[in-house]
């Protein structure tokens, strides 16, 4: 069956599964009642992770939500776990990593950590990785052959031990994310303002980098052999006091750092060599994954409400705000990429402030807003509105996507599982 093991299906915060065919239309399969306001949940096999804002994790039969087992803690955010290795992975408020065993809910270990957790793990080449309000860590997990993993060096680490730390001045927010930056080749080069400071936000009067209208000419004018990114893996994290950092993975040195104009909604997103930040200033801020360089910036007047999630080969980015809208720009400039019939449309309305982030599914944007609604739209037809499933009250967090199957949270401890058909496809 299909995985979704961390928040957003992957490291990156990436959130999209275009391989799986898109809802046109959902029913419900089912619901299930925890106590709390609903977090994100994550999948293996035939198994859906969740937990709730007063501390309790759930794992629940992915067919019926039938309760197999459930963990208790003292309470605090909910956090979205993660799955690895038959394992569950979860951060509590009081600072403290769990390890969980999948099929029955026992702990296997525990680590402590240096400060509050304060965001959602992240797992990637055999390791957690968790802010807190000290700083951001990285733990070990267990090898696929043994208890002991391999690190960098020669050196080991067991299972729990917390490999390195990077301190910051300020909580760490919303969610780390892993990856090299080199995912894809740019078309249309280095921006005119690539020999900026990485410390200063891009120009909004200049081109390209504004996202006001530029009149430039999209064919020419840009360094061909110019590529994003690089294959050095990093980590990169926002913290409250409005930067964001870049991580070396293997030992947790920091390789630059670079302002936003205000505090990271949700955590950065890594997609073809850019790094987006969205903030709760109504700025989306994209960088270069190797440098910290901007890319663009895109701003709006009210915050967002959660990470981006983008489209590299459609060169689409999405991200909600508390205006109700669902904002679609462009990765080149950060234009708005919608129009409408005579001035470009900044997104898509919805009902309400958007929660949580997008996902993708096939050709089909999956999004929540705090009246309840949930929101299915084409991004194969100007991403038009596809279907409207109300949950009856406000969405809490993002949804996790499964073969034919859509999970989803809401404020008053409702799960809901919503299901599409085979026969539900395009004519």
């Amino acid at each position: 069956m299909t995985t979704w093991d961390q928040h957003k299906g992957d490291a990156h915060n990436g959130g999209v599964r275009r391989d799986l065919e898109g809802p046109l239309r959902v029913e419900s399969a089912w619901t299930a009642d925890l106590a709390g306001a609903v977090g994100s949940p994550v999948l293996d096999r035939d198994t859906v992770f969740v937990g709730t804002e007063r501390g309790n994790w759930y794992a629940l039969e992915r067919e019926s939500g039938r309760r197999r087992w459930v963990f208790e803690t003292s309470g605090g955010p909910a956090a979205t776990p993660v799955v690895a290795r038959n394992r569950v992975y979860v951060a509590t408020a009081d600072g403290t990593v769990h390890a969980l065993e999948a099929a029955t809910g026992d702990e296997a270990w525990a680590a402590a950590l240096p400060g509050a957790d304060s965001s959602s793990l992240t797992v990637a080449d055999g390791r957690l990785y968790v802010g807190h309000t000290a700083g951001t860590s990285a733990i070990a997990l267990e090898s696929g052959a043994g208890s002991v993993l391999e690190e960098p060096e020669g050196g080991t680490a067991e299972p729990g031990e917390i490999v390195w730390t990077h301190g910051t001045d300020a909580p760490v927010v919303g969610r780390p994310a892993v990856g090299d930056g080199g995912n894809g080749e740019n078309r249309f080069g280095e921006p005119e303002n690539a020999n900026a400071n990485a410390n200063s936000l891009p120009d909004p009067t200049a081109n390209p980098s504004s996202s006001a209208e530029p009149d430039v000419d999209l064919e020419t004018g840009f360094d061909a052999d110019f590529d994003r990114g690089s294959a050095t893996s990093r980590v990169f994290v926002a913290d409250e006091d409005g930067t964001v950092h870049a991580l070396a993975a293997a030992t947790g040195d920091e390789e630059w750092t670079a302002p936003t104009d205000g505090v990271a909604t949700g955590g950065p997103t890594v997609a073809d060599g850019l790094v987006y930040v969205a903030d709760d200033d109504g700025t989306l801020l994209a960088m270069d994954a190797d440098s910290g360089r901007a890319w663009f910036s895109y701003d709006i007047d009210a915050a967002f409400t959660g990470s981006a999630t983008v489209l590299p080969d459609e060169e689409t980015t999405f991200v909600g705000a508390t205006d109700g809208y669902l904002h679609v720009t462009d990765t080149s400039f950060g234009r708005r990429k919608l129009r409408g019939w005579l001035f470009s449309k900044k997104g898509v309305g919805l009902d309400g402030p958007v929660s949580g982030s997008p996902v993708v599914v096939g050709d089909v944007v999956c999004v929540g807003d705090e009246t309840g609604s949930l929101y299915g739209l084409d991004t194969a037809d100007d991403c038009t509105h596809l279907w409207h499933f109300d949950t009856g009250t406000a969405v809490t967090a993002t949804p996790a996507v499964g073969d034919r199957q859509l999970f989803v949270g809401t404020e008053d401890g409702r799960f809901h599982c919503l299901i599409w058909s085979d026969d539900d496809r395009r004519p």
